[in-house]
């Protein structure tokens, strides 16, 4: 079971002379950069694998739900209302987006006390914040702030830690795995087809494949699996039985 080692908002930028009509936009607009993902970059002296990627959106923010303002400012009263009409179109947020690593203690099992209405168990996640997330996190947001820095923010809010992980507040989405993808089905569910070992006639489909879960969100690779598993369950009409060799 993995989740993203995900800081939204990892870096945010306060301007006293900018303005970025940050009620403009769509979902769809903004820069990505890659040059921290995977093995892009020298990790060298680094205490994790892996990376992410770094994201400046603009979404179209509205003015309730994203209303920053720069650390130390009151949370109400006339300096908060100052603080908030002034920097609602004067700062930026940079996000850091990194890749989770899959680990033993991490898994999903039948939860022995609460059922669905059917009796049946509900499924229950156990997981946690591992070190390797943390040094991600903090190498990520670092660079997010630099980003900041050199586009001349006044002012930058960091985020460099995480975890431990609770469901109270939001830390991580995408949540993939479970029913891992591989070659041997001594330690995976399903084949490349996304073809259950144990029971022919099965494709489960989807990120619960996902072994790891890289430094980006993982729609992309979701239509891919299900185009393979189209494929597969194609083959299967035809011949039946397990598609790829034990």
């Amino acid at each position: 079971m993995v989740f993203h080692s995900i800081r939204l908002n990892a870096a945010t930028g306060f301007f006293e002379s900018k303005k970025f009509n940050n009620f403009a936009g769509s979902v769809g607009l903004g820069m990505i950069i890659d040059d921290f993902n995977g093995d892009n970059f020298d990790h060298t002296d680094l205490d994790f694998i892996h990376g992410g990627m770094i994201i400046l959106g603009q979404t179209g923010l509205r003015p309730i739900a994203n209303n920053a303002v720069p650390s130390g400012t009151k949370s109400w009263g006339a300096e908060f209302k100052e603080a908030s009409i002034k920097y609602s179109n004067a700062y930026l947020s940079v996000k850091g987006e990194g890749a989770s690593m899959a680990y033993r203690q991490h898994y999903i099992d039948l939860d022995p006390t609460y059922t669905d209405d059917f009796g049946d168990p509900l499924a229950r996640i156990t997981f946690d914040i591992e070190e390797q997330d943390r040094q991600l996190t903090k190498f990520l947001a670092e660079k997010c702030e630099q980003i900041l820095l050199e586009m001349g923010a006044d002012h930058v809010d960091t985020s460099r830690e995480l975890g431990p992980y609770n469901v109270a507040e939001y830390q991580s989405t995408h949540n993939t795995g479970g029913v891992i993808m591989g070659a041997d089905p001594e330690t995976s569910a399903v084949n490349n087809y996304l073809q259950m070992w144990d029971c022919d006639n099965l494709f489960v489909v989807g990120a619960y494949a996902f072994p790891q879960n890289a430094g980006y969100n993982p729609t992309g690779t979701v239509g891919a699996l299900a185009y393979r598993a189209a494929e597969g369950i194609s083959k299967y009409m035809e011949t039946g039985g397990q598609l790829v060799s034990k």
